[in-house]
């Protein structure tokens, strides 16, 4: 019978920790020692610069405008990064005899599965993508 004295005292415990935290975070939020994710750069432009509303909302489109850009941009060069890779593998492959080719096929032309020295064979395995088709002669 000892175990549930020490279950109760357990859970009284966790739950006391868990408003401790919330109480906490409330009060660092509201003391400004924290601060909403996102809204800094705005929030700091307003109290600094003194911004009118539409100048709040025309900045806050402006940010999200380039936040959305700049994930394209990512996109992009993820993409122009995948396609190369699999360009020189392809160059790789044109080089080996057909008895190699069967061998590096099999063995090199799925993404994320080999890892080298450095941990990395030249695609890190985010686009489990199929291999290209073999290159033809």
């Amino acid at each position: 019978m000892p175990a549930k004295p020490n279950i109760w005292f357990s859970l009284v415990v966790g739950i006391s920790c868990l408003l401790i935290g919330f109480a906490l975070s409330t009060m660092a939020y509201r003391e400004h020692y924290l601060h909403v994710p996102g809204s800094g750069l705005i929030e700091r432009m307003n109290l600094e610069l003194n911004l009118t509303p539409a100048q709040r909302d025309q900045i806050g489109d402006i940010l999200r405008d380039t936040r959305f850009k700049v994930m394209k941009a990512r996109q992009d060069f993820d993409h122009q990064r995948h396609n190369l890779f699999w360009q020189g593998l392809s160059q790789v492959r044109a080089v080996l005899t057909p008895d190699q080719q069967k061998i590096f096929d099999r063995d090199f032309t799925h993404p994320g599965e080999y890892h080298g020295h450095d941990g990395h064979y030249g695609d890190d395995g985010d686009d489990h993508e199929a291999a290209p088709p073999p290159a033809s002669k």
